[in-house]
Formats: C-alpha cells, sequence, structure tokens
C-alpha cells in the first residue's frame, strides 16, 4: 500500500511540474521586463551602478531559466521529487536576488520610487498565483523572500505611512499564499480526478474487449457447433424424407412421422443458431422495396395458421390495403418468429396479426396474443439469446430462447425496432415501425410453388462425405433427375467428361482444403458455359458466410430439407431446358 501511495504521489507531482513548466517561459519573459523597467528607473534616479550589476545577474539567471523552460517541454520527469526540490531551490535564488531591490533602494527612495517598487513586488506576487501555484513551494520560495525584504524595508522608514504599507504587504502575502494554497490543492484534485477518469475510461474499454472478445468466441463456437451437428443431420434429414416417400405401412409410418418431427425441431435449433451468427457476422443486409403487406400477411396465415389449429387456437389477420417499403423477407422472418412465438406461449384464445397506418409515413405491424403474458419487469430480458420466461426445464417444444432476440437483430438491420406490451395473464402484443409506400406499382410477393418435375434435368453432386452422396442422390433421383456424385472436382471432370450438366449441388468445404466455389469454378471452366448452382454448407462463420454468399451461385445452410433444396432447384431449373 505504501508503495502504491507513493507511486500516486509521484504521478501527481509530475503532472504539477508539468503544469508549472508549461508557464515557465511566460514568467520568465514577465520577470525579466520587471527587473530591466526597475533596474532602468532606477539608476536613472540613483545613478547606482549596483543595479546595473543586480539586473545582469538576474537576465543570466532568467537564461538559465528559459533553458529549462525548453528542456522540460517534452521531458518525461522520471525524478519529479529531485526535480521538485531543484525548482524550489531556483524559486528561491530569484527571489532572494529580486529581494535586493527593496532593501538597496527603498530606505533612501523617493515616494514615487518606493510606490513603484511596491507595486513591482506585489504585482509579481500575484501575477505569480497563476504561473507557481501548482507547486506551492515555489511559489512561497520566491515570494516570501522578495515580499519580506520589502515589508522589512518599508517598516524601517521613519514615516508612520510606510510602517502602515509594510503590515499590508505581510497581510497581502498571507491572503495569497491562502489563495496559492487552495489553488494547489484544486489542481491537485482535478489532476486525481483525471487519472481516475482514466482508469475508468481503460476499464471500460477492457470490458468492451472483452465483451466483444466473448462475442467472437460465441459465435465460433456457434458456427463451428452448428457446422458439426449439420454434417449428420443434413444426411439424416434427407434419407428420411427418401424414405416417406415409399411405400410404409401404418407403423412404419408413424415412425418416419417422428423421426422427421425430431429433425425438424433440431433443425430449427440450428437454423436459429445460424441466424445469430449471421446477425453478429453482419451478413444480413437489407434490400428494401414496396410490397404489399397483406400478401405477406395471406402467406404467413397459409403456413402457420395449421400450427395454431393444432394448439386449438384461433388464427385471424386483419385485412389491410397498406403497402410497406422495406425488406420483405426480412419483414417475414421477424413476423415468422412473432407469430411462432405467440403461438408457443398461448394456451387459449389465439393471436391476431394486423398493420396500423401511422402518423408521418408510417406503417405499425403488430402482432397480438391471449398468452401468460409477460411481467413488467422482464420485459427487457425476453429480447437476450437463450432467454425463456416460462422453460426452467429447457423443453425443446417451447424453443430454445432465441427468436426474439433473431427478430430485434433482424428489425434493427431494417431501422426500425420491436416493442412490447404485455399484461401478465391476459397477453401479449408485440410492434415495429415500418416505412410506408406511394409506389404506384407494387410487385406482389412470391408464393410457394407447388412441387415440380425435374425429370430429365442432369445433376452432380460433389461432396466429399460419401453418407451426404448417397442420401442426395437417393432423393433426387425420387425427383426424376439423372444424378451424378463425386468427392472432388477433379473426380467430378473425370466423371463428366464432356457430358452437359444442368445444376451443380456443391458442398463448401471438400478435401484438401478445396472449397464448394473453387469447384464451381474448375467445373464451368471445364465445360465452357455458366452453370447453377447451389453451394450446400454447414459452416456458419463469419468469413464462410461473406466468402460463400458473394460466390456466384445460391447458398443452402446444412440442414437442408427437401422442400428448401427443391424450392431452389425450381429457382435454377426454371429457365433452362433439360438435356436428354
Amino acid at each position: 500500500m505504501k508503495f502504491f501511495s507513493s507511486t500516486i504521489r509521484d504521478t501527481v507531482l509530475r503532472e504539477q511540474l508539468k503544469q508549472l513548466h508549461r508557464n515557465l517561459l511566460p514568467e520568465i519573459l514577465a520577470f525579466t521586463l520587471v527587473v530591466v523597467l526597475a533596474a532602468g528607473l532606477v539608476y536613472r534616479w540613483s545613478g547606482d551602478t549596483r543595479v546595473v550589476l543586480w539586473a545582469s545577474i538576474i537576465v543570466l539567471l532568467n537564461c538559465f531559466g528559459i533553458a529549462r523552460a525548453f528542456i522540460y517541454r517534452n521531458d518525461a520527469l522520471t525524478k519529479p521529487g529531485l526535480i521538485g526540490v531543484w525548482e524550489t531551490i531556483m524559486a528561491i535564488v530569484n527571489g532572494t536576488l529580486f529581494a535586493l531591490l527593496p532593501l538597496m533602494v527603498v530606505p533612501d527612495a523617493t515616494p514615487e520610487i518606493t510606490m513603484w517598487i511596491v507595486f513591482a513586488c506585489t504585482g509579481l506576487a500575484a501575477g505569480s498565483i497563476a504561473t507557481q501555484s501548482s507547486w506551492l513551494p515555489v511559489f512561497l520560495g520566491f515570494n516570501i523572500t522578495q515580499m519580506c525584504a520589502l515589508a522589512y524595508a518599508l517598516y524601517h522608514r521613519d514615516e508612520p505611512v510606510y510602517q502602515g504599507l509594510a503590515v499590508g504587504v505581510m497581510l497581502l502575502l498571507v491572503t495569497l499564499s491562502l489563495f496559492a494554497l487552495n489553488l494547489q490543492s484544486t489542481i491537485r484534485q482535478a489532476i486525481i480526478l483525471r487519472f481516475e477518469n482514466d482508469g475508468l475510461i481503460h476499464k471500460l474499454r477492457s470490458a468492451l474487449t472483452q465483451t466483444d472478445e466473448a462475442n467472437r468466441a460465441k459465435s465460433v463456437f456457434l458456427a463451428s457447433a452448428s457446422h458439426d451437428l449439420r454434417q449428420p443431420l443434413h444426411a439424416l434429414g434427407l434419407l428420411t424424407e427418401t424414405i416417406g416417400g415409399t411405400s410404409l405401412n401404418s407403423q412404419q409410418s408413424e415412425i418416419q412421422q417422428h423421426m422427421m418431427s425430431a429433425i425438424d425441431s433440431t433443425r430449427t435449433m440450428l437454423d436459429s443458431l445460424l441466424n445469430i451468427s449471421k446477425l453478429d457476422a453482419g451478413a444480413i443486409s437489407s434490400e428494401p422495396k414496396p410490397f404489399l403487406v397483406q400478401s405477406l400477411f395471406s402467406k404467413l396465415e397459409a403456413e402457420l395458421a395449421p400450427t395454431a389449429d393444432e394448439h386449438d387456437l384461433i388464427y385471424r389477420t386483419r385485412e389491410t390495403i397498406a403497402a410497406a417499403h422495406s425488406d420483405p423477407f426480412i419483414v417475414e422472418l421477424i413476423l415468422r418468429n412473432l407469430i411462432a412465438n405467440a403461438i408457443r406461449y398461448t394456451t387459449k384464445g389465439g393471436l391476431l396479426v394486423a398493420c396500423r397506418t401511422r402518423p408521418r409515413d408510417a406503417l405499425l405491424i403488430e402482432v397480438w396474443d391471449t398468452g401468460i403474458g409477460i411481467a413488467p419487469d422482464k420485459l427487457n430480458d425476453i429480447f437476450r439469446e437463450f432467454n425463456q420466461l416460462d422453460n426452467p426445464e429447457r423443453d425443446a417444444h417451447k424453443g430454445f430462447g432465441l427468436g426474439l432476440a433473431i427478430a430485434q437483430g433482424l428489425a434493427k438491420t431494417i431501422d426500425s425496432e420491436i416493442q412490447v406490451s404485455s399484461v401478465l395473464g391476459r397477453g401479449t402484443v408485440f410492434r415495429f415501425a415500418l416505412p410506408y409506400s406511394t409506389a404506384e406499382i407494387i410487385e406482389d410477393l412470391p408464393r410457394h410453388n407447388r412441387a415440380v418435375d425435374f425429370s430429365g434435368a442432369k445433376v452432380l453432386v460433389i461432396d466429399d462425405d460419401a453418407r451426404i452422396r448417397a442420401s442426395m442422390r437417393a432423393l433426387i433421383q425420387t425427383w426424376g433427375c439423372t444424378c451424378l456424385d463425386a468427392e472432388s472436382a477433379i473426380e467430378a471432370i473425370e466423371l463428366v467428361g464432356e457430358q452437359p450438366i444442368d445444376l451443380l449441388l456443391v458442398d463448401y468445404r471438400l478435401r484438401e482444403g478445396r472449397t464448394g466455389r473453387e469447384a464451381i469454378h474448375d467445373l464451368r471452366l471445364h465445360l465452357g458455359h455458366h452453370v447453377p448452382a447451389i453451394i450446400i454448407t454447414g459452416d456458419t462463420g463469419t468469413e464462410r458466410i461473406i466468402e460463400a454468399q458473394s460466390a456466384d451461385a445460391l447458398l443452402l445452410h446444412k440442414p437442408a430439407s427437401a422442400t428448401q433444396l427443391q424450392r431452389m432447384m425450381q429457382t435454377l431449373l426454371k429457365t433452362q431446358t433439360p438435356r436428354h
């Protein structure tokens, strides 16, 4: 503790001396000017050459002081205690030299000369409050000597007025010393407060750095964990859906449905982890355009109303003719999470999805429910990741505590924010604002397409996992496609030869550090034309997401459902003429 106090004391003293040195040059110049004027005035009055010698000594000493001012301007002051003693000695020397002036002149001077010297001494004392108070020993060392000498010289004059003036000089010295003491205390407190603030800022920056590192570590963990889980789950999901398309008896069909339910639950969890990772990576960007809000409402009702029916809930949508200007796909993701959350936490009654017009060309999208409600002190907690208010047993059927965090993150990408109002035991409403659109022609949102027949299409699958290739081949063949598969780009080129290919399905991570993006480039170069491609990846890392999105191919994340794959294939093959 003693070492710590000594360190703090040296640090504060160092800053006091730095401030003293910043004032040193103007202080010396002003002091030199007063000495030269005083010497000239006294010499003109008395012709005493001693005053010239006195002034010369002080000027030479002040030249040394000017040199000190430049030396200490950028000095680190590694030994502040020693420098403080040195500055105090120099102040005493200067004060003693200047004290010779009243001692030599005042006893025999005229009233005019005497008053001028009194003015010079007291003026220097008053001015030094501003320049020397950061280090009180310097102020006292200079002023006690010269002010006491002035008072002594005045007191020993015969006239009572001068003796009274001597008392006034001493009172002034005491008053100025008290001012200097208070000012030094203020300066010290300001220095200490500054260092305390610097310490707090350092701690804050350190805490923010640790938080950022923790968030990055979390994103890396989620990305790695979800990638390792996606690989086998992707194969399992494709094989299970392929089995569902075959002839099964009732018991086998029931088992297959339970398997798909478990796979869908796991897929939902991994998709949530992927969305969180995307938000952290900044890989989700908004592409605003005008769209009809009712088209989005109808689409979501068609998809999610059956789920509400399964829970004996009433799903209602309030019809609207409003049009919004935002990213319809991000808005859909936000609403999907809010509606799923409403269904999950509502046991009776139902939910309402509505749109209201607000002033300043704004639309308010709302999701009402008659669920369990949220306590007022928990309203800010619900948007935290992995936070669930009514699921201590972590039942997967109640979600994973990511839906609202994802929805809020998505809302920020479209410059909006989800707000919530709730009454415990009666229900909750979530709402967010969207800009109103005044476009005359608004392209309606695309609706889900029915299953299509890909008969005649030739698809090349590249994946270094034999299980994935087998499951992908079995599924694609049920859609009427001809499927070729290889574990690397080199093997694929040898396998394809000169055969025409309609679509490439390529895993992102291949053997020997190769990527799916490189494989697509090699295949297109070999075939001599642009071939539509889908990159399939379980990697949710920041760099991987951004890199994959920049490829000239669609991106599909594992574990992908057969429906997702089918829709992407339809998008890419709808303009292609299948090759026979």
